[in-house]
Formats: structure tokens, C-alpha cells, sequence
């Protein structure tokens, strides 16, 4: 009796729908050995997998797509740009089977990756290594007070930690100088809480007022738009100075959503503004697409 119910039925539909959708991810995963390849992505972000483990990776799964291994080439150029130069670089793209354009954004990623430690250090004229064992390198720091929703969700966009750094007033000045060293109250209290200070306005009695029943009544029941421009207008006052963040050359929807979320977290509305907003094929598209002269910054002129 119960089975032959409409709304049994219904309920039977999707959830056999959600099953084979499911079923199909987990088979697509599995046949591409996404998870596999994700640990190993995370792990290279994170300077918990090298060079040795991008080689055996490699070496034992050939059936890996050519988009998955170009994503990871391009991963180990940003944060090992060193070891694509020379004999390196060719052996290296030799392994992963990847094509002269492919190839070649690899290499541009590598000229766009920052300057590496060692490199720094070769720079100065005395430097003391102490420590024989060869450190793995790390693009991203765990963050603690982040609650990870997924196993593979520990990635994080760079913009994150840099706009917090900045609202603490704990950017450095050496790699982000400013022309104008900011006001006391930028790392202040909000308005709102400066506001409370404030005498209040003393109103005459006599003076003229709008009555009650000449003024508009807007809805306010939270989905008019009269209501929710209110609301809007009243939570921005409430919150802190802005913070503007323009990222040339495109920005990620991944950035777009960080900033989203810094607006709650620091309570300080956080504004993106990019020469576009590329998804990952313009972002290798405009990678390939680069010149050595395009890359270089000596001619730059701020």
C-alpha cells in the first residue's frame, strides 16, 4: 500500500538517480585515479611530496589524462621553477608526454614562479648550511583555525592569508610597499564602534518633523528589494574600512569566493577587481600565449 503511493514513488526516482550519479563519479574517479592525483597535488602544495614523488607518479600511471598531468607539471614548475631549466626541463616534459604548447606554458609558469630560497641565498656573499637533509618546499601553510570540510581541501588561495595580513597590519612592507603609510584608524575599530563615542545630537521639540503617515512604508519582511537595500546599506556602516584588491592580469572564481568569505570573517566589506576572470582553460590559454619579453619585469615602470 505504502509502495504504490505517488509521493513513494517520487522519492524512490530520486534517490535512484542520486545513486547512479554517484556510482558514475566514483567510477570516473576511479578509472583516472583522481584521488591519487589529488593527494599528490595537495601534497606538493603543501611540501609534503617532491620531485621523487611526481617522477614515480608518473612512471607508474600512464593512463593519466593530458589535462591532469599539464595541471601537475604546471603545480611542480610553480613551486621547483629550478628544475626546469636546461636538461632538466626537457627530461622532465619528456616523461609526462606533453606537447610544445603544453610544454611551453609549463615553462612560462616556471619564469612566473617566485625566486626560490636557494637562489636567494646564492645571491649574498656568505652563507652558512647547517642542515644536510634536503628540505621539501611548501607553496601553502596548514592553516589551524581552518575546519577542513573535505580530505582534499586544504588548497587555499594566496589572496586569503595576504588580505588578512593586511587588516592585522601585519604585511610586510619589503615584499608589498605602500606609497602611503596607512591611518591609524585603518587597523582600527569600525565605524559603528567609533560612532558609540559620539555625543549624541540634541532635537528640539518645537522642531518640524515628518510625520509618521507621510513617510514611505516600505516592506520589510527581508526579500523586497526595499528591504534588502535597508539591511544592505545598514550592515555596511556597521562594518569596517574597505578593502580594495586588484589582481592584474585575471583573477579565479576561487579568489572571487575568498573574498566573499573575508567580508564575513573580517566584518570589513573586501573588493575584487581583475583585468578579467579566467577559468583554468584561459588561464593556460594566456600562459601559452606568453613571451619572454611579456614575462620579464626589468622595463616595469610603478
Amino acid at each position: 500500500m505504502v509502495q504504490a503511493l505517488p509521493q513513494y514513488s517520487e522519492q524512490i526516482e530520486k534517490l535512484s538517480l542520486h545513486v547512479e550519479i554517484a556510482g558514475k563519479i566514483n567510477r570516473i574517479i576511479t578509472e583516472q585515479g583522481l584521488k591519487e592525483l589529488g593527494q599528490l597535488e595537495q601534497d606538493l602544495v603543501f611540501g609534503d611530496a617532491g620531485m621523487k614523488d611526481v617522477i614515480k607518479f608518473l612512471t607508474t600511471n600512464e593512463a593519466v589524462s593530458h589535462e591532469n598531468k599539464l595541471r601537475l607539471m604546471m603545480i611542480l614548475a610553480a613551486i621547483y621553477p629550478e628544475k626546469f631549466e636546461g636538461e632538466k626541463g626537457l627530461s622532465l616534459m619528456k616523461l609526462a608526454k606533453l606537447s610544445t604548447e603544453d610544454a611551453n606554458a609549463v615553462n612560462n609558469m616556471s619564469l612566473l614562479a617566485p625566486l626560490s630560497e636557494s637562489k636567494k641565498g646564492s645571491a649574498s656573499s656568505f652563507s652558512l648550511k647547517f642542515d644536510i637533509h634536503k628540505k621539501k618546499r611548501a607553496a601553502r601553510k596548514d592553516r589551524c583555525s581552518e575546519q577542513e570540510t573535505w580530505q582534499l581541501s586544504r588548497f587555499y588561495p594566496i589572496i586569503e592569508e595576504l588580505v588578512e595580513k593586511l587588516s592585522l597590519g601585519e604585511l610586510s612592507k619589503d615584499d608589498y610597499p605602500c606609497m602611503n603609510d596607512p591611518s591609524p584608524s585603518f587597523h582600527g575599530s569600525s565605524p559603528a564602534a567609533a560612532s558609540i563615542h559620539e555625543a549624541p545630537v540634541a532635537h528640539s521639540m518645537r522642531s518640524r518633523r515628518t510625520p509618521t503617515w507621510a513617510r514611505p512604508r516600505g516592506s520589510d519582511d527581508g526579500y523586497s528589494s526595499d528591504s534588502v537595500i535597508r539591511h544592505t546599506s545598514s550592515d555596511l556602516k556597521k562594518r569596517g574600512k574597505r578593502i580594495f584588491v586588484f589582481i592584474a592580469g585575471g583573477a579565479t572564481r576561487s579568489e572571487l569566493r575568498v573574498c566573499h568569505k573575508l567580508t564575513g570573517k573580517l566584518n570589513r566589506e573586501v573588493v575584487l577587481g581583475s583585468t578579467s576572470i579566467d577559468d583554468p582553460q584561459q588561464f593556460i590559454t594566456k600562459l601559452k600565449q606568453l613571451t619572454p619579453s611579456e614575462i620579464s619585469l626589468d622595463d616595469l615602470q610603478i
